[in-house]
């Protein structure tokens, strides 16, 4: 008996080995499928690749410029064909054999978001350092819903007018008692959707709270150094409630004031839009966050949110939350930080250019309102660019052989992969094109002969440096 039932246990053990051997790769399932799929950040309003699998291991790639675009420019392998991928042994890698550069995908986790009426599934992906959308339709939603999902997004307002919307969260508070050590100013920080995230969290004796969010560029898990691209700063004001015998943060008011991030000069950041969010009985609940509370763990507070992925600090007892930490740094007021964004935004528009640094981030922004191109000349901001350059470096020769005014600043940027058999010029590190400014004018450096070291200054037109409208919207 008690061989027949070892030999049994076996035969079971061996048989959940095969099970789990086969058991479908997450890539397999990917490839298999006939869904478009779409590589994409953020809502995917720009820079968005479809992809289509093919039969023999091949796949129809295409540089498209929203989620479900129909037009784009198509990526071959060196012999100008659908490229071949590959898939990893690992069951999460995927690679496309196109002509350059290969295209990488790794899978990181799943994921699901409605895109503007889109419900998009797949997962999130690695792909060149940064992470990625990768997903498919599953639906659309009719257009009626879409009309009234969009107003509702990008309803617009005048900057004064912001303001009487906002909830005053002063109003039936209830005032904390037997809570001091919750009183005061803390930071911490955490990752939101794989962007680093500076926290600041000021709890009033009062009832009252305000936290802000400064998020950078998402990244590896594994990266050692933080971003120091700022995506958007987020302050939040509400109220501070005892539920279930724990602290809760309950949310009225959420500004997001968000920034150009393309060839982003962080010594001087180029706002782009400020949006209010409230949860009022008028409106409901717009801001649609996770719950977060406050607990105490020993002598140490943490803050608890399925929205944060926890980053460990030396220290740090509870490795399951984020650790607080008491400082004697104020916040800006929440109504202050729309007052003081756009008192900044009218200055800047003031003196928008006062290095290449600042050109290079006022071109960047004007090339995101238009496609990604500057005139009619496709950017490349996703790959490399620079500021370290001297104009007197980049001495222009005008056609009649006389020396053209020297360029008051300059930056340079990868082409578009469609542009870079335009006037690149070849430098010890690739194709570059080398833009510079005289006179609020933007010019590009071209060679007129490839063989030649002469470069001129040339003018693009239509395409005035003027800085973005800063928007402001209501949710």
């Amino acid at each position: 008996m008690g061989k027949k039932f070892y030999v049994v246990l076996s035969m079971l053990f061996i048989f959940a080995l095969v099970l789990v051997g086969c058991k479908p790769k997450e890539t397999s399932s990917v490839v298999s499928s006939d869904k478009t799929w779409y590589l994409y950040q953020d809502q995917g309003e720009n820079d968005t690749v479809s992809i289509k699998f093919l039969k023999d291991q091949r796949a129809e790639i295409k540089d498209i410029t929203t989620i479900d675009g129909k037009v784009g420019i198509n990526r071959f392998n060196n012999q100008f064909d659908n490229p071949q991928y590959v898939l990893n042994r690992d069951g999460k890698t995927i690679t496309f054999k196109t002509a350059k550069n290969n295209l990488v995908l790794k899978i990181i986790k799943n994921y699901h978001e409605n895109v503007y009426g889109k419900h998009m599934k797949g997962y999130y992906v690695q792909s060149g350092g940064q992470t990625y959308k990768f997903a498919y339709i599953t639906k659309r939603d009719s257009k009626s819903n879409i009309s009234k999902s969009l107003k509702k997004k990008s309803q617009s307002i005048a900057y004064n007018q912001l303001f009487d919307h906002i909830i005053n969260v002063d109003s039936n508070t209830t005032p904390l008692t037997d809570n001091d050590n919750l009183i005061g100013n803390f930071y911490f920080s955490t990752i939101i959707n794989y962007r680093r995230t500076d926290g600041n969290l000021t709890i009033n004796q009062n009832g009252t709270y305000q936290m802000t969010l400064t998020e950078h560029s998402a990244q590896k898990l594994s990266d050692e150094t933080d971003s120091k691209v700022v995506m958007t700063t987020l302050v939040e004001s509400g109220n501070v409630q005892n539920l279930y015998g724990k602290m809760y943060l309950t949310p009225k008011n959420l500004v997001t004031i968000d920034y150009y991030y393309h060839g982003q000069n962080q010594d001087r950041l180029l706002p782009k839009s400020v949006n209010l969010k409230v949860d009022s009985k008028a409106t409901g609940n717009q801001i649609g966050r996770a719950k977060i509370r406050i607990e105490a763990d020993g002598d140490q507070l943490y803050l608890y949110s399925s929205d944060y992925t926890v980053r460990v600090k030396d220290g740090q007892t509870n490795t399951k939350a984020n650790l607080l930490t008491k400082t004697d740094t104020t916040q800006t007021n929440l109504k202050d930080a729309i007052t003081q964004t756009k008192d900044y935004y009218d200055k800047y528009q003031d003196n928008p250019l006062t290095s290449n640094a600042d050109l290079m981030q006022l071109v960047a922004a004007i090339s995101d309102n238009h496609n990604k191109k500057i005139g009619s000349i496709g950017v490349n901001f996703g790959d490399q660019y620079g500021t370290n350059l001297q104009p007197s470096d980049y001495q222009g020769i005008s056609v009649n052989g006389s020396q053209q005014p020297a360029m008051q600043y300059i930056f340079l940027v990868s082409p578009s992969s469609y542009s870079e058999n335009g006037p690149a010029v070849t430098t010890t590190k690739g194709k570059f094109l080398i833009y510079g400014s005289l006179d609020n004018k933007l010019f590009l450096l071209k060679q007129p002969d490839k063989d030649s070291t002469t470069v001129t200054w040339t003018m693009v037109k239509d395409f005035p440096l003027n800085v973005p409208e800063l928007k402001f919207t209501l949710n």
